[in-house]
């Protein structure tokens, strides 16, 4: 009986991880979220599920949870072009211009771009997550170490071998970019005009295929960069536990941001779009991909992180102590966390409103007086804080909070309720707040017996 209980706990986890993610993700794509802080949007309420779903008796420093957080933020890439290519079809572009070059390439191509890309965006994160729920306690130099390895890595790929890599995958794509730079005058070539303009992809949206090659080299140096940061924090770090879990987390990413790809496919009519068919109205597939590339993520990373064991308290660096301590913990949950992911989201869907101001005035408020309660209940860092207990309450918060400005604030999708991605997020809505409210209850009742 324990065993079949315990199974539909598991299932009923990693639905709800699934559900979670889905609606952040489709979120993280709307207005008042976006590219950086969407993803630690996802991130920050992420790891708070996490907490609640493994729910171990050892703490979970807070602080460290939106440190993590804030560490996917630094690798969130560039990815419009890449969606079309799996029909066989690479749509290409210039800034200002109303044109579009079509070439056809092949759509293995473009899978491997959607593989390096959802690669690359989650290795520092995916490592931190690791470290989050891990046994082992990180040195300042570590933490230092994993992040000068995935840039210096990033940058010698970009500056190097990512381009042959790129030719190789998509020779038609360049030829069409290099085209474009004779046709402005620039004649030095398509690897020299990079490298005279290192990374700057603003620069290179200008070109007919530029922001697609400049986006490619890109998502390859940062997938290169991910394998690094994994080696790196098995062999030099020496957290097995962490360079497990980012290894699944960078899997997880690429294959949901590859096979959520299929509804591209889809609504551009199949196979070089010949194959005559097409979505209806009522499917988005930009909003749909989004959210299902969360949901496909949330399901295999909160699968496997039911299996992670806290073996002890995993907290800030040792060398942080007393009031410095405290202050720096406090930054980084009540302002880097939840004040961030409170207040930026009202401020920019707010921003056709005339209530902007004093709406933006009454969550920071509300952050301030939330954190001065949890500070004197249970400590500047949260330190004696029931974390399942907590991390339930939190995400249900969030879940409820972004749902009412994505329904109702700057372009109120509650206008759009047919929509097929709009149907999965209210229902992840219901799922998810229902789930913490279940999972709470036994927190608490385990409290109570132990006073």
């Amino acid at each position: 009986m324990m065993k079949q209980r315990n199974g539909l706990r598991a299932v009923a986890d990693t639905a709800v991880g699934a559900l979670l993610l889905g609606m952040l993700w489709r979120f993280r794509g709307s207005h008042g979220w976006g590219a950086a802080w969407g993803v630690l949007a996802c991130g920050f309420v992420c790891l708070l599920f996490l907490t609640a779903v493994i729910g171990k008796k050892e703490r979970v420093s807070f602080a460290v949870l939106s440190a993590a957080a804030l560490s996917f933020m630094l690798t969130t890439p560039s990815w419009g072009t890449f969606l079309s290519g799996v029909t066989g079809v690479q749509s290409l572009s210039a800034k200002g211009s109303d044109a579009v070059t079509d070439v056809f390439v092949h759509p293995a191509s473009a899978a491997v771009l959607m593989l390096c890309l959802g690669c690359g965006m989650v290795a520092v994160f995916g490592v931190l997550l690791g470290k989050c729920f891990g046994g082992k306690t990180w040195r300042l130099r570590d933490f230092a170490l994993v992040l000068l390895t995935f840039y210096v890595v990033t940058l010698l790929m970009q500056a190097t071998a990512s381009h042959a890599v790129f030719r190789f995958l998509q020779p038609e794509a360049v030829r069409v970019f290099a085209a474009d730079l004779r046709a402005n005058g620039i004649t030095d070539g398509v690897f020299k005009t990079y490298l005279h303009h290192f990374g700057k992809i603003d620069w290179g949206k200008k070109m007919l295929g530029g922001r697609h090659y400049f986006a490619a080299i890109e998502a390859i140096s940062r997938a290169v960069a991910a394998a690094a940061v994994l080696l790196v924090v098995r062999f030099a770090v020496k957290d097995k536990q962490a360079a497990r879990t980012g290894a699944v987390v960078c899997g997880a990413f690429a294959l949901a941001i590859t096979l959520s790809d299929v509804w591209f496919f889809l609504d551009a009519g199949g196979y070089h779009g010949a194959q005559g068919y097409v979505l209806p109205d009522w499917i988005a597939a930009w909003s749909t991909w989004e959210y299902c590339t969360g949901f496909v993520a949330g399901a295999i990373i909160t699968g496997y992180a039911r299996r992670l064991c806290v073996t002890t308290e995993v907290a800030l660096p040792q060398k942080l102590t007393g009031n410095v301590r405290n202050v720096f913990a406090y930054v980084l949950f009540f302002v880097g966390g939840l004040g961030l992911n409170v207040v930026r989201p009202m401020l920019v869907r707010m921003e056709r409103s005339s209530l902007q101001i004093p709406a933006v005035i009454a969550a920071a408020l509300a952050v301030i007086g939330v954190s001065v309660l949890l500070c004197r209940r249970w400590g500047a860092a949260l330190e004696n804080a029931p974390s399942d207990a907590l991390a339930c309450a939190l995400v249900a918060f969030f879940a409820g909070y972004y749902l009412l400005l994505y329904l109702f604030a700057y372009e109120p999708q509650v206008r759009e309720l047919r929509m097929l991605h709009n149907v999965l997020v209210l229902l992840s809505y219901a799922l998810v707040t229902a789930w913490c409210a279940l999972r709470a209850l036994p927190a608490r009742r385990a409290r109570e017996r132990v006073s």
